[in-house]
């Protein structure tokens, strides 16, 4: 019977159902309440009816493929963008601290006596309305406190109700602004519950010289917050990250100090401190040492003043260092020497790094190993147990092997010591002695020797490297260093050939010979200024201004003998200090002064000896024609001098050009093609990816050599952008008062009343000037627009060499009025090339050839 009771009520609650009288007193019957038989129900119809919430699971993850063993530091922090995941609201609970927004849905469930359920929409006026309940506003309020104001709403009209649900069904979105140092900086719609770093990683991520530690939040015209993402890459400290909302900005600031560090740590990387961190700081955000660092020994390499400074330190001294910006850490692994090991190499079947035995002796060192091993397990045939050898440094010792395994003799090892078995045939080689040396031949740096061989002669037999011209490097024959074996130690000597030339060569020296501009001090002075051949030349101990002056070329007819001026250095109390001389040449010439290493003449010219330099006024001016300017002569000067301005000029379209801006812009422009044309050649020579359409390559390759074409038709002619005024008294205060240069021009055109029309537009024309008619006016006239033409870049070339881009939208309002004398450019639209950055490039080199294009046309170049 209690059986079938309880299949009734699953049954019951399987199919939500509420029980019919008879199965309500058969029930009761069995001991069950009306509120038992609810429970049950309820267990399952809440389920059914709480809104589901989709969950999705999705991991997008960028990985960068390693293509060799090469160890390339990152900024640390900067994995954290290669994981895309955006955040998705419906598979996370909804949080407290959630503030509803306009738009957001709320599902509101009743169970009682009457059970209801209402899908509500927050209004415009941020308002939702309950049937029974009434209207509540509920914008500004965070999650909890809607749904208690909800639920306690709700009771008072519904007081039967046992249960109430509350959540939220549908989010609305937020925008907010991301800026500063960001890959793609602008507008992003993102999900309610979006954070910073989800902000962050919809923009692609952090510039290299943005900072991970400094990212300001703005709302409301006020910055709140400011965000450090290594709290949470390293800590898994979310405290400065917010919930954002509509209308925040997002503001990525500059790194201020970045610190390197890299080897034997546990995360290689390139940091970024605050100011008030410290070293310690640092080692923690890297994880600290490895286990085989050396903690005596780390390299601070750093940049100051124009300087470089290299400090090896312990970790306790650098740690009472403050970190600057640029800061270079190395860390090295201990090495043998720090280790208590030795070394076994040469003539054995085991060779490899050994420990130590206690008493730090060869012989039960070796006799362990043979105990392992046999005598002829551990030894090769054909060893030499007459003599072997020790390394330690630059320290080598021989030794009987034999002895030293029998306990006859023996040797105290130290770490890092290497011990060399040899083979019974090494040391019936022929001698020889090695030459070495960045100048030395090293594919013959082995030379035989003989008895007799003395320090001088070893130019005859040692063959050194040739320059490209063929000719011999410039040995220095003064001096040699030698390295050779004497009682059992390796030493190191420099031989002075000019006081011994004789000195005996032994059988397997190591001789190193150097290059004689390396390691003898060529002695120098600089002279300048007035001669003909200005630059630095070198001095012997009898050099004079005289011999200085010679050397140059001598004196121009332009110098000025009265004066000269002489910087000259010397050391005092460890420090170099500069003084500056002031001489009358003519009097140094005649008293023959001598020269002293790193001089610094400067010869002056006579005063106000220049050559003539002119302008050329020309078009409407009363006088027309070149004129002679003196130093700082203005523009408005030149023009009083022309008359002034006819009643025909007109000044607004006026060309001013100048040989030096003309110089850089033929240089920018022709850096700017050969970028392009660099990286078409690149593009095209590499494989195609899948998907990647080649038409798209030769488009970039056409591209290329189309702007070639109209670059070399038109070139810059160098010209600056001014206003003139009718009145020259007026003039010659303003901004535009030019001090003027040799070679300047001012062209002043005469009146023009009419609108060019230039571009992809049916019928390329010049129109009369209307008052009444704006650019979109005048493209109508010429015929519209083109297939080609690209409409969100046509722009307006002003009458005074300005330019102004035409906004496109759909009131083009005060953006597109046109006057006199300007010219509309309707570029060629790229939009068959992929390469969006390429296509930009090409469209901002049309854009300079069409405003010179302009000004050519107004000269009459074109």
């Amino acid at each position: 019977m209690k059986f079938l009771l309880l299949v009734s009520m699953f049954c019951l609650s399987l199919f939500s159902a509420e029980p019919t009288p008879a199965q309500l007193q058969l029930l009761q019957s069995a001991g069950y309440t009306q509120d038992d038989v609810k429970k049950a129900l309820s267990s399952t119809s809440k389920e059914e009816q709480i809104v589901k919430k989709q969950q999705i699971i999705k991991n997008e993850i960028e990985n960068d493929e390693i293509e060799n063993d090469e160890i390339i530091l990152q900024r640390y922090a900067s994995q954290f963008f290669q994981n895309k995941n955006d955040i998705d609201p419906y598979s996370i609970p909804t949080p407290k601290n959630y503030l509803l927004n306009y738009g957001d849905k709320l599902s509101v469930t009743i169970f009682g006596a009457v059970s209801e359920s209402f899908n509500l929409n927050i209004n415009k006026d941020g308002n939702i309305t309950i049937p029974q309940a009434g209207e509540f506003k509920l914008i500004g309020l965070s999650f909890h406190e809607a749904k208690k104001l909800i639920i306690d709403e709700i009771k008072k009209a519904y007081p039967n109700s046992t249960d109430i649900l509350v959540d939220i069904s549908e989010f609305t979105s937020i925008q907010v602004t991301v800026s500063g140092l960001v890959k793609a900086p602008g507008l992003y719609n993102l999900s309610s519950f979006s954070t910073i770093k989800d902000a962050l990683i919809n923009s692609g991520g952090i510039l290299p010289s943005g900072s991970y530690r400094n990212i300001s939040i703005k709302r409301d015209g006020k910055i709140i917050k400011t965000f450090d993402l290594y709290k949470l890459v390293r800590y898994g400290n979310n405290s400065s990250d917010i919930v954002l909302k509509s209308g925040d900005i997002i503001i990525v600031n500059s790194i201020k100090k970045e610190i390197t560090i890299k080897g034997e740590i546990k995360n290689q990387a390139i940091y970024e401190l605050n100011n008030s961190e410290s070293f310690r700081t640092l080692f923690n955000f890297a994880s600290g040492l490895k286990a085989k660092a050396n903690k005596n020994a780390i390299k601070l390499k750093r940049y100051k003043n124009n300087t470089i400074k290299v400090y090896t330190l312990s970790v306790n001294q650098l740690y009472t260092m403050k970190p600057e910006n640029g800061d270079e850490i190395e860390i090295f692994a201990l090495s043998a020497q720090n280790a208590n090991l030795v070394k076994i190499s040469g003539n054995v079947l085991i060779p490899g790094e050994k420990e130590l035995p206690k008493d730090n002796k060869l012989s039960t060192l070796l006799n362990n190993e043979l105990k392992i091993f046999g005598k002829n397990g551990f030894f090769k045939a054909d060893t030499n147990y007459e003599y072997a050898l020790i390394k330690n440094l630059d320290t080598v010792k021989n030794f009987n092997l034999s002895r030293v395994l029998d306990k006859r003799t023996d040797i105290t090892l130290k770490s890092g010591d290497q011990i060399i078995i040899l083979n019974r045939y090494a040391l019936k080689d022929k001698p020889y002695i090695f030459a070495k040396g960045d100048i030395v031949n090293d594919v013959n740096n082995k030379v035989d020797y003989y008895i007799g061989l003395k320090a001088k002669n070893l130019f005859d037999v040692v063959r050194f490297k040739t320059e490209k011209d063929g000719n011999a490097y410039y040995v220095d024959k003064s001096k040699i260093q030698i390295s050779r074996l004497e009682n059992n130690q390796k030493i190191t000597m420099l031989v002075n050939l000019d006081k011994n030339p004789n000195f005996e060569i032994k059988a397997y020296d190591e001789i190193v010979f150097f290059d004689f501009f390396k390691t003898n001090e060529i002695k120098r002075a600089t002279i300048k200024g007035e001669i003909f051949i200005p630059g630095t030349y070198n001095i012997t101990k009898g050099t004079t201004i005289n011999d200085l002056i010679k050397v140059s070329g001598g004196l121009t007819k332009k110098t000025l003998m009265s004066r000269c001026e002489l910087a000259r250095y010397e050391i005092k109390d460890d420090q170099r200090i500069r003084t500056i001389l002031s001489l009358d040449l003519k009097k140094a010439i005649d008293l023959k002064l001598p020269i002293f290493e790193d001089d610094e003449w400067t010869i002056f010219a006579i005063e106000n000896w220049n050559e003539k330099r002119f302008v050329e006024i020309e078009g409407e001016v009363r006088f027309p024609g070149k004129y002679t300017i003196a130093e700082g002569e203005k523009l408005s000067s030149v023009l009083k001098r022309a008359g002034g301005f006819t009643k025909h000029a007109f000044i607004e379209g006026s060309v001013f050009t100048r040989e030096d801006v003309k110089e850089l812009q033929i240089k920018r422009l022709q850096e700017s093609l050969d970028k392009l044309k660099t990286k078409a050649m690149q593009v095209s020579a590499m494989a195609n990816e899948a998907g990647e359409d080649s038409k798209s390559k030769e488009n970039m390759l056409n591209a290329v050599t189309q702007l070639e074409k109209e670059a070399a038709s038109k070139k810059p002619i160098g010209r600056v952008s001014l206003d003139l005024y009718y009145d020259l008294d007026r003039f010659a205060n303003s901004a535009y008062n030019l001090t003027l240069k040799d070679k300047d021009t001012l062209y002043i055109p005469a009146i023009n009343d009419t609108i060019s029309i230039v571009g992809e537009v049916l019928n390329q024309n010049t129109f009369v000037y209307d008052s009444k008619s704006d650019a979109k006016d005048y493209i109508q006239k010429a015929g519209g627009l083109t297939e080609l033409a690209d409409e969100d870049y046509i722009y307006i070339v002003k009458a005074n060499g300005q330019a102004r881009k035409i906004e496109n939208d759909y009131f083009w309002g005060s953006s597109n009025d046109v006057f006199k004398g300007d010219t509309v450019v309707v570029p060629l639209k790229i939009n068959t090339i992929s390469d969006i950055a390429f296509a930009k490039d090409v469209t901002s080199i049309l854009y300079n050839i069409a405003i010179t294009a302009a000004s050519l046309k107004t000269v009459g170049g074109i």
